[in-house]
Formats: structure tokens, C-alpha cells, sequence
């Protein structure tokens, strides 16, 4: 090891110091972008809270159709049973009088039946939402 002393000398900085009115901008400018942060937080959680209530709306509409669609399917799935029983009931009937073209005909509607689909009832499905819910339409179940 050296016994070597260093010796140092105190540098003072060259630039200039900030002026007061500088500094007074840069503090008005930090409030500045606090006040419009806070501002922008605020009108992002409005219109979080916005998209929350419309989707609670959009959720409630939902529930509600499936009830009333729900109940539909089972109206129209126990008239459906009701009147295929009566059908099979008709065709043991035409067999028994030995009536081929009662027999046909009995066939045809029961083919018939098993055909159509239990949404054709319901029209405009479209319109059926569109309209769920509105003053004009409201939903009661």
C-alpha cells in the first residue's frame, strides 16, 4: 500500500440556479396535471359505472327472456304432447274402421306435427327482443 495522500478541490456547479418564477411554473404545472388526472380518474369511473349499469339492463333482459321462453317451450311442448297423443289416439280410431284415407290423413298430421319446429310460433324472434322490456312491451310473468 501507498501512503499517497490525494488531495481534492470542491467544484461548484456551472450552471445557474433556477430562477424562482421557473420553479413557481413547474409547481403550478405539477397541480395542473394533478387536477387533471383527478378529473380524468372521475370521468372514467362514470363511465365504468355506466357500462355497469347498462350491462346490469342488458343482464336483467337476458334472465327475462329466458323465463318467458322457458315457459313458452313448456306451453307449447305440453300442447304439442297433448295433441300428438290425440293424433295417435285418432289413428288407432282410423285403423279400427278400416278407413285408408282417414289413415292417411291422420299420418300426415302426425308427420306434420313432428315437422314443425315450436319456434315458428314466435314470428319475429328479433322483433320479440327488440321489444322485451320496453315501456311499450313490458316484461310480466
Amino acid at each position: 500500500m501507498s501512503d499517497a495522500v490525494h488531495i481534492g478541490k470542491v467544484v461548484r456547479s456551472k450552471s445557474s440556479a433556477i430562477p424562482h418564477a421557473d420553479a413557481f411554473a413547474a409547481l403550478n404545472e405539477i397541480v395542473t396535471a394533478a387536477r387533471e388526472y383527478g378529473r380524468t380518474r372521475q370521468e372514467q369511473q362514470t363511465k365504468r359505472a355506466a357500462i355497469a349499469a347498462v350491462e346490469h339492463v342488458q343482464v336483467d333482459r337476458i334472465h327475462a327472456a329466458e323465463k318467458i321462453l322457458k315457459l313458452y317451450f313448456k306451453r307449447v311442448f305440453a300442447e304439442r304432447a297433448q295433441t300428438s297423443q290425440e293424433m295417435f289416439v285418432r289413428l288407432d280410431q282410423a285403423m279400427d274402421s278400416g278407413d285408408p284415407q282417414m289413415v292417411h290423413a291422420v299420418v300426415r298430421g302426425i308427420v306434420d306435427l313432428a315437422q314443425s319446429s315450436p319456434l315458428a310460433g314466435l314470428d319475429d324472434f328479433a322483433k320479440f327482443w327488440a321489444e322485451l322490456g320496453t315501456d311499450d312491451n313490458p316484461v310480466e310473468l
